[in-house]
C-alpha cells in the first residue's frame, strides 16, 4: 500500500502544478441562428466576457449571411440564441486527471498485491520459531 501512495504522490503534484498554469480559461459565444450555429471566440479584456455574447456580438461577427433575417423584423425572437461557455475549463481537467490517477492507482495496486501478499506470507513464516531436535539425548 505504501508502495502505492509512492506512486501517486509525483502524479498528484504534477496534477495540481499543470492545474495552476491552466488557470487562463478562454470564453466562448455561441449564435444560434435557426438551425445553424457558430462559435466565436469572445475578447477576455472584460473582467466578465459573457456580457459580450449578444445577439448584436452575433450579427456584427457571423458572415456568409447565415442570420440575414435576424436583423429585421421578419425572424422571430425564439429563432435566435446565444450561449456563452468556457471550452478546456480548470474543473474539467481536473476531475479528468484525478479520474486517471484513481485508475492508474488501482491497476498498479491490483498487479503488485500478489507480490505483497506472497511476500507477507514468506516473511510471516520466516519469523517463526521451529525448534531443533536434540537427537544426543
Amino acid at each position: 500500500m505504501a508502495l502505492v501512495l509512492l506512486l501517486l504522490i509525483p502524479s498528484l503534484l504534477t496534477l495540481f502544478t499543470k492545474g495552476v498554469q491552466a488557470v487562463e480559461l478562454q470564453m466562448f459565444c455561441k449564435c444560434f441562428c435557426g438551425s445553424n450555429s457558430t462559435i466565436f471566440e469572445l475578447p477576455m479584456v472584460d473582467p466578465k466576457p459573457c456580457s459580450n455574447c449578444t445577439k448584436q456580438f452575433c450579427l456584427d461577427n457571423v458572415k456568409d449571411g447565415m442570420c440575414d433575417g435576424i436583423a429585421d423584423e421578419t425572424c422571430p425572437s425564439n429563432d435566435f440564441r446565444t450561449a456563452c461557455f468556457a471550452r478546456d475549463s480548470f474543473k474539467d481537467e481536473i476531475i479528468v486527471r484525478i479520474f486517471l490517477v484513481i485508475i492508474f492507482g488501482l491497476i498498479i495496486f491490483a498487479f503488485i498485491k500478489p507480490y505483497v501478499d506472497q511476500w507477507k506470507k514468506d516473511r510471516q513464516s520466516g519469523n517463526q520459531y521451529t525448534p531443533v531436535i536434540d537427537r544426543e539425548n
